[in-house]
């Protein structure tokens, strides 16, 4: 096998199980996509892929060599990317910032960005996809926290979380639902096991509101304080691990890692 296209249209047919949608994603026909998995079958000794009624569905071959074949690719992309990065080059910046995070770091991450960039900078929330979309190429780099991820990612620890109430104790409880981080874990559970959850919400403004009736647990950087409790909770930049010494994560990295520990150092200052 000589032509790398080929490795793109197995990767492409392994994310969308369809030669059309394949075609589509990377812009060739579907007689293309067609003709090199013919040749791929050939050259490989295995149908890679199987049709039923609802689509392509891989071989147990094409599954084992898919990671091993999407890692090498990725590897042959850095190892290709010119030495000198030039963020003024850039059509577009994409960072997925954990809440409450983005509403602390956001505006002074878009100043950063801004001196050194004319990029688009789309800056979001994390969500249930930002992994996926992180994998995808499609989100450079996130804040989160720290969990049991797979090793296709890279997770640079920044500081221990850290949890107390707040709001009115005589109250119902409410769960400020993060995507990630308390989606199954019930962290207030590590300060008081019997309380019940009464009320679910996952925006911010909501549950800042309903403080004067109700209560809730806050997340925040740990520090040695009589009313913080510290939590198994680490906050990280999450970054796909191919792409962890790339120009463009490490000059994100950068930028962002030092707009969270002033923030950080900012806030314990404030709350001592």
């Amino acid at each position: 096998m000589n032509d790398l296209n080929a490795l793109h249209v197995f990767l492409a047919l392994m994310h969308t199980r369809s030669t059309q949608r394949a075609a589509t994603k990377l812009g060739r026909s579907q007689s293309y996509v067609s003709k090199v998995l013919a040749q791929l079958r050939e050259d490989l000794g295995d149908p890679l892929f199987l049709r039923n009624s609802m689509g392509l569905v891989p071989t147990s071959y094409a599954e084992s060599i898919e990671p091993k074949v999407r890692n090498a690719l990725e590897q042959l992309t850095i190892a290709l990317e010119p030495e000198q990065f030039a963020p003024m080059s850039l059509d577009k910046v994409t960072i997925h910032i954990v809440s409450p995070y983005l509403a602390n770091i956001g505006k002074d991450l878009i100043v950063a960005l801004r001196k050194e960039t004319q990029a688009v900078i789309e800056l979001r929330q994390w969500t249930q996809n930002s992994e996926a979309l992180i994998l995808a190429e499609e989100v450079d780099i996130g804040l989160h926290a720290i969990n049991d991820k797979p090793q296709t990612f890279y997770q640079k620890r920044i500081h221990s979380g850290a949890g107390y109430f707040a709001g009115n104790k005589d109250g119902e409880y409410v769960k400020f639902l993060i995507p990630g981080v308390n989606d199954t874990t019930e962290h207030f559970r590590v300060l008081d096991p019997n309380i019940d959850v009464g009320i679910i919400v996952d925006n911010q403004v909501v549950m800042n509101e309903l403080m004067d009736t109700c209560f809730t647990l806050k997340y925040e950087p740990y520090f040695e304080s009589e009313h913080h409790h510290k939590l198994n909770l680490d906050v990280a930049l999450i970054i796909k691990a191919a792409l962890r010494h790339s120009p463009k994560q490490q000059w994100l990295a950068s930028i962002m890692e030092p707009i969270i520990k002033n923030n950080v150092e900012a806030w314990i200052e404030g709350n001592k």
